[in-house]
């Protein structure tokens, strides 16, 4: 095989025993197959190839027999690490990896810190080897890297490639064979013989072009010839690739290197744009192409961009559940000479080939106060124009892309719209998040718009569930339930009090009364409300409720303290009232916060588990800033009057009943505020930690409101 210098050679077999025979080997300069150009057969493997079971052995030297051959010295290094000899074996004392038999081959004790080589199990060929660890002499646990070991087919796609056979049977060829097992080698070299295909395709597409001396029918008849061709490729491409993402490959996928599954799944995705646009190309007129597998969807469309055009949607069929539009306006824009050629293509299976080691990630509060794993949780959607057009050129409408997630639960959090940013020369790269924003979210699907195209996927943080205990969940529930029904039945009594009996107006129980309408509406909101996640409208609607009456609940204890601290600072008491002013802080501050929240991100109002503020963007921020402000303001308040009242009795208000009053007035608010504070902090970190102790917590002192109200300021007031 030869391709961008890159040479690889084929060998007889090698005897290790006159009744054990090893399959030949291929050996290459640039590592598995040919992807890259500075892989070696080390490098650390994807951690999740599972561990080989191994056999423990005597370290007896077999006799070795080689085949002749004329470029036996090319294996020469490789010969060398095969059963030892006196001279190689490890001086007395040192540490070594004992012989085992792992993945059906036999590796002979070996020198801690070196490489074992074997040639690969029956049946394959190529290299196997098997790292030595240092220090203390123990075999890989990874077990052996067969990243090398490809099928006996190779060889004969190989020589089929050389021999100037047709680019379309040759792919059929290439499509029948990775039907069957497949080997780590066999992903890598068929990534590659794709690559290759395409440029011997452009290559015997040029010996059809028509000619000046060719006959009208003779050149209609190469330009049949030319889409014929095309179709043909494309078709056992796409099978093909459909072969390669079947989850029966997936050992295969395994046993290759972290870096060679990120070069062949980057290969495959250029691969496969690549070949859909000289499809797009070759088209007589225009049309669309559709080629449907289980795992691969690819449309290739030339279109006229003259008159009347429609929103581009992708697949036809959504069945999918993951679908990508291109605008009017977008394929007008970009049309060339009144036509316009697109490529779409979905892609299951591929996203964990693909690693998000370097991946640029949106972090949410949740995901930030977490220990997470990032994954691919969607299929791969890939939009591409005019084949030149890659994520560099921009859109004045961003393209709106929508996938369903591959993971449906709760360890899946924080999407982001991302996309696969690589370089064609060294087929590497990593997801960017760069003009993509997150448009909605549950927990099955996410849209997305990107002011560019290119292959499309979203990430999300990944968390191991840890498992509730049903006892404490019943438990919780019990308390949740009458706590609340306490907590309501008490602030009931308050508001009753407070309205009713006239000996009490004033604007200091005007204050009391709205915040316990405040905590009363939102708790009745918490009882009935939270848990409508499956409901989003109304979930929505509970939760914009929520926020605006705790918020209420808030800032009506923060008008407390300030009516705390003028009484202390008034000489005389004022005439006029300040209830008007009250109600439009008390009421009004919390609205304009709600619709400037619902303005800016409406849709982050009620989330896929519970009917509040999103947690995995900065949304939270719209309860959690206001609330601690108001702490904060409500504390320096309070300190004031604390302050005046304890370091300046004699320029207070003479009457001693008043004085007394306003001081536990003060002891009384600065209770509340600290209850309010505790209990939303609690909550805050039940939601970051998601311990039981700070469920129980947030759930007794949630419920411990109302109760706290009704004895503060009804049952130990004289009046």
């Amino acid at each position: 095989q030869a391709h961008h210098g890159q040479v690889s050679y084929l060998v007889p077999p090698v005897h290790l025993d006159s009744d054990l025979e090893r399959q030949s080997f291929k050996a290459s300069t640039s590592g598995a197959m040919g992807l890259g150009r500075t892989t070696t057969s080390t490098t650390a493997r994807a951690t999740t190839t599972s561990t080989a079971h191994m056999t423990t052995v005597s370290g007896r030297r077999n006799k070795s027999t080689i085949t002749p051959s004329p470029i036996l010295d090319v294996f020469h290094e490789i010969i060398t690490h095969l059963p030892p000899a006196a001279s190689q074996l490890p001086a007395v004392g040192a540490e070594s990896c004992e012989a085992v038999e792992a993945r059906e081959i036999m590796w002979f004790k070996t020198r801690q810190g070196q490489v074992a080589k074997q040639p690969c199990p029956r049946g394959t060929v190529g290299v196997s080897t098997f790292l030595c660890l240092a220090p203390g002499g123990i075999w890989d646990p990874q077990g052996p890297d067969l990243s090398n070991c490809s099928s006996l087919w190779v060889h004969h796609i190989m020589q089929k490639l050389k021999s100037g056979e047709t680019a379309a049977n040759v792919a059929r060829e290439l499509a029948e064979q990775t039907k069957n097992h497949l080997n780590a080698g066999d992903i890598t070299y068929s990534v590659r013989a794709m690559d290759q295909l395409v440029g011997l395709l452009d290559v015997q597409l040029r010996n059809l072009t028509p000619g000046g001396k060719d006959s009208a029918a003779r050149s209609l008849n190469k330009l049949q010839k030319r889409e014929r061709s095309c179709r043909a490729y494309v078709q056992a491409m796409v099978e093909t690739v459909n072969n390669l993402l079947q989850p029966q490959a997936l050992n295969a996928w395994k046993d290759l290197s972290a870096s060679d599954q990120l070069r062949a799944a980057t290969m495959l995705l250029d691969t496969v744009e690549e070949s859909a646009f000289v499809l797009a190309d070759n088209l007589l007129k225009t049309d669309i192409v559709r080629e449907s597998t289980e795992n691969i969807q690819l449309e290739v469309a030339r279109l006229s961009t003259e008159g009347n055009l429609e929103d581009l949607k992708f697949p036809q069929n959504t069945d999918s559940g993951s679908t990508i539009q291109l605008s009017a306006n977008t394929l007008k824009q970009n049309g060339r000479n009144g036509e316009i050629r697109v490529a779409f293509v979905l892609y299951k299976n591929l996203g964990p080939y693909l690693s998000t080691e370097n991946a640029s990630m949106k972090l949410g509060l949740e995901a930030m106060s977490t220990n997470h794993s990032v994954i691919v949780n969607s299929p791969i959607i890939t939009a591409a124009i005019n084949k030149e057009f890659s994520n560099k050129v921009y859109l004045a409408d961003p393209v709106v892309f929508t996938v369903r997630h591959i993971k449906q639960s709760e360890e899946n959090f924080n999407p982001n719209c991302s996309f696969w940013s690589y370089s064609k020369r060294t087929m590497t790269g990593y997801w960017s998040t760069q003009g993509c924003r997150l448009l909605t979210t549950n927990k099955t699907h996410t849209t997305c718009s990107c002011n560019h195209l290119t292959n499309f996927a979203v990430l999300m943080a990944h968390v191991e569930v840890k498992h509730s205990d049903t006892v404490h969940d019943l438990l919780l529930d019990v308390i949740t339930w009458v706590g609340i029904l306490l907590s309501l039945v008490c602030l009931l009594f308050c508001i009753f009090t407070f309205c009713f009996f006239r000996g009490l107006q004033s604007d200091r129980n005007t204050i009391h009364k709205n915040l316990c309408i405040s905590l009363f509406v939102a708790e009745l909101l918490f009882l009935i409300g939270i848990n409508r996640a499956d409901q989003p409208i109304v979930c929505a609607v509970f939760a914009a409720l929520l926020h605006f009456f705790f918020l209420s609940a808030f800032t009506w204890m923060f008008l407390e303290g300030v009516q705390l601290y003028i009484m202390l600072v008034e000489v005389f008491e004022s005439e006029h009232s300040r209830r008007k002013y009250f109600y439009l802080v008390g009421y009004g501050m919390p609205a304009l916060i709600v619709a400037v929240s619902a303005a800016v991100d409406y849709r982050s109002y009620g989330t896929g588990k519970v009917c509040w503020l999103r947690l995995d963007t900065y949304f939270i921020w719209s309860f959690i800033g206001p609330a601690t402000l108001i702490i904060m303001l409500n504390v320096i308040f309070l300190g004031i009057a604390l302050y005046k009242m304890f370091h300046h009795t004699a320029i207070l208000k003479p009457e001693s009943g008043c004085l007394d009053n306003i001081k536990s007035w003060v002891i009384g608010a600065i209770a509340l505020l600290c209850l309010l504070g505790l209990t939303w902090a609690f909550g805050l970190m039940y939601i970051n930690e998601s311990t039981v102790i700070m469920a129980y917590l947030f759930t007794i002192f949630n419920s411990l409101q109302g109760m706290f109200i009704f004895i503060f300021h009804c049952v130990l007031q004289k009046k």
